[in-house]
């Protein structure tokens, strides 16, 4: 789909498309090749567009009256975080994106709801970028809130159960999460910074404020996303004390019992060795004896430890 912005916002089709009009557009990889002359794109621009790793690259690249490239979106929604792509080309009062790969329509959608929201008689490239951008991250911040609020709800079930099963898998998963997102928010600072330089005067001076209100949002979001990395770290390090303070506390318990059962060790030992004159072998109370021996000897050990405060 191709709209003129002029007194009014109107659809047009590729025959009306003129160099002199404001246009935003957003067409399909097909539509492009078939009519990619129609935008004023010679076959050496074409072929730029149209190499194999177009469908990696994501950052811009400056030629002579034009900016291009491709951007990754991403979704930051903690159940299905959507990878989609899209090509741009940028001239003078002329943006235009390819879809490559938009599996959920959102940009399609974010497309429609810029274009509705750009005031015909001020449409500039410079607007129209900073505006569809801008609703691309709008509910970012609330999809890294439901990020943090996950990992704080791990956070809780260690520290109140001191067991979590396939803690290790959903961390691994959280984690190459975020390294997306912290990629995707380096990537739109980085292609919003290629097109502040301006290399080839497309822009009005006065409009870069545009691009560079987004560099300042991507680095909040990327903060926000490192900060996230950070609390992952610390996650694991607090499942980590977890586990060694459950094996100190088990380690603790068999020494405990070790420690009480040692004297009883000793006394059998003591009274196993069968000496030929001892008393205690021919007395007719010695097994009481030693049974009560024994007993009061566990009570006493266990007595110390509860007031070491070791069990």
């Amino acid at each position: 789909m191709i709209f003129e912005f002029s007194d009014t916002v109107r659809e047009i089709d590729f025959t009306q498309v003129t160099s002199s009009a404001d246009i935003a557009a957003f067409i399909s990889t097909g539509e492009f090749e078939k009519f990619h002359l129609s935008f004023g794109l010679d076959e050496k621009a074409f072929e730029k567009f149209s190499r194999d790793d177009r469908f990696f690259r994501s950052k811009t690249e400056s030629c002579d009256g034009f900016y291009y490239g491709t951007m990754i979106i991403i979704e930051p929604d903690i159940n299905n975080m959507t990878e989609n792509r899209i090509a741009f080309y940028i001239r003078k009062n002329f943006f235009l994106m390819i879809d490559i790969s938009d599996s959920n329509h959102s940009i399609h959608r974010q497309f429609l709801d810029t274009v509705n929201r750009i005031q015909p008689d001020g449409f500039t490239p410079e607007k129209f970028i900073y505006a569809f951008i801008s609703s691309l991250i709008s509910s970012d911040n609330k999809g890294l809130e439901t990020i943090e609020l996950e990992i704080s709800r791990i956070e809780d079930r260690i520290i109140r159960e001191n067991e979590y099963k396939n803690f290790y898998e959903e961390l691994l998963s959280y984690k190459i999460k975020l390294l997306k997102l912290r990629n995707y928010y380096e990537q739109l600072i980085d292609i919003c910074e290629d097109l502040c330089e301006n290399e080839n005067n497309l822009f009005e001076k006065s409009n870069l404020s545009y691009f560079r209100n987004l560099i300042k949002k991507a680095e909040r979001l990327c903060s926000d996303v490192n900060l996230l990395r950070d609390n992952i770290v610390q996650l694991r390090e607090i499942h980590q004390t977890s586990l060694d303070m459950k094996l100190n506390n088990t380690m603790k318990l068999f020494t405990v019992i070790t420690a009480v059962f040692s004297p009883l060790t000793l006394i059998a030992g003591w009274y196993g060795m069968n000496f030929r004159y001892m008393p205690e072998l021919s007395w007719k109370y010695g097994y009481l004896y030693v049974i009560i021996l024994s007993v009061l000897t566990v009570g006493l050990c266990i007595y110390i430890f509860k007031k070491k405060k070791l069990i």
